[in-house]
């Protein structure tokens, strides 16, 4: 069935469902190479991601709660192609790397202003 058919709460847990992973995959490997490096305020830079880190891991089990209580059941097909199966249908989901990608920055960067607004004074 079509995705438009979905409630705009259901589209919200799904985008969050499927874009979440991504963000926590970036910032682990950010943080890996930060790790890594010899920069100079490197633990601030680690402290910030790690900060980041935690609340999309609280994110996603919010999400995942969410999925419980909606009755939605996620099967992967690819990166950005899943299906959704819920109130006894199933809904190809379907994302553009562009949709994606504002997303996924849009969220970044309220995690890493977040992340910023609670280490400064």
């Amino acid at each position: 069935m079509d995705a438009s058919q979905l409630t705009e709460t259901e589209n919200r847990i799904i985008q969050r469902y499927i874009f979440l992973p991504m963000i926590r995959l970036a910032l682990e490997r950010d943080r890996q190479i930060i790790a890594a490096s010899t920069v100079k305020f490197r633990t601030y830079y680690l402290d910030w991601i790690d900060d980041a880190i935690h609340r999309v891991i609280h994110d996603l089990r919010i999400t995942k709660d969410e999925l419980f209580d909606h009755h939605i059941h996620m099967t992967r097909h690819n990166w950005l192609a899943y299906q959704a199966y819920t109130r006894g249908r199933v809904f190809d989901i379907v994302y553009q790397k562009s949709v994606a990608g504002d997303w996924i920055y849009e969220r970044m960067d309220r995690y890493l202003s977040v992340a910023k607004a609670s280490s400064s004074d």
